[in-house]
């Protein structure tokens, strides 16, 4: 390796090690926070009792399901997904196109990318191939388009889905998180509104809020302040006139398809948590629930949304899910 880059590599590891260093400070004892991200559950569930979180949930009634929910909306959604290429953004494209009924414009700098997504989709039997002709790539730039551009891409449709973010793969790019994350959202949440869509969902991640700072959804915002930079663009969402759903799921890396065979989504208010694990899979299933079937519940709503095991969280639809969300009352720690 050259010099210069050993260097950078060096300063990095520094720089991480004092971040790492001065959270664990702020936020206390750092083997429950590390027991609280691996294990998926929320912090309360390694607390004594004297300590436990107060926990309301709504008693909302279950709501419909599936198609026919889109069917009484009037029959065929058209959604745009923006970062469709993306690992849960083609995730969510295939769970849209396996509901049936839903015409997708998958947004992506490369169409011809995505036309090689959606064969490694159905090959890996994510994707149901007789939707496959549901899906249309389009060419999407949040970053070299305009506001009218992209909004002359949605012309048409009724939600679009954001799924974009900056590649963590880069992290070099110290400014790719606030052009991507921050500026490119808010253009196409302005794009969006020029289009007269219906309703915006946008996923986030934990941490986005108020739980910035705190141990472990803070250490994201060493990519170059990545939190701070989703949080402009759920600002601008919030304060744009539009219907729509945010959605920050825990850490998704690791957890795989058949994580959801063990653990069930749970949903929680908007800064209730600060880590927890969930899978791609629920996620998407999640959003597509969210679109399909827009339930009041997701109205201007923010979910924080995380995986348990079933003594933890019961196995529920994803609507249900919702209608139970969890309002954790009073600190963690």
């Amino acid at each position: 390796a050259s010099p210069r880059l050993t260097e950078k590599a060096t300063a990095v590891l520094i720089l991480l090690a004092a971040v790492v260093t001065l959270l664990h400070m702020c936020v206390g004892d750092s083997t429950d926070a590390s027991r609280f991200v691996l294990l998926g559950g929320p912090r309360f569930r390694h607390m004594s009792s004297r300590s436990r979180l107060a926990l309301r949930r709504s008693g909302r009634p279950g709501l419909a399901v599936g198609a026919a929910a889109a069917a009484a909306d009037g029959g065929a959604k058209k959604v745009f997904v923006a970062g469709a290429t993306g690992k849960l953004g083609s995730r969510i494209v295939a769970e849209l196109a396996n509901a049936g009924k839903t015409k997708i414009l998958a947004g992506a700098r490369s169409p011809q990318k995505m036309a090689g997504v959606v064969r490694d989709l159905i090959s890996e039997g994510k994707l149901d191939p007789k939707f496959a002709d549901s899906i249309t790539p389009v060419a999407l730039d949040v970053e070299s388009d305009s506001v009218i551009e992209i909004s002359s891409k949605l012309d048409g449709c009724t939600d679009v889905v954001s799924a974009i973010g900056a590649s963590e793969a880069n992290f070099f790019d110290t400014t790719g998180p606030a052009r991507i994350d921050g500026d490119g959202s808010i253009k196409l949440i302005d794009a969006s509104k020029a289009a007269d869509i219906d309703k915006f969902t946008m996923v986030t991640s934990l941490g986005t809020g108020d739980k910035m700072f705190t141990w472990p959804a803070g250490i994201l915002n060493l990519f170059w302040g990545v939190l701070f930079q989703k949080k402009r663009a759920e600002e601008a969402l919030k304060g744009s006139g539009l219907k729509h759903t945010i959605i920050r799921p825990g850490g998704m890396e690791r957890p795989k398809d058949d994580f959801k065979y063990t653990h069930n989504l749970e949903c929680y208010t908007e800064d209730s948590l600060s880590g927890g694990v969930v899978s791609r899979r629920q996620v998407a299933e999640l959003v597509s629930a969210v679109v399909m079937e827009d339930p009041p519940i997701s109205q201007n709503m923010c979910f924080e949304v995380i995986a348990q095991t079933p003594e933890f969280a019961p196995n529920r639809t994803m609507a249900d899910a919702m209608a139970a969300v969890i309002e954790i009352c009073g600190e963690q720690g």
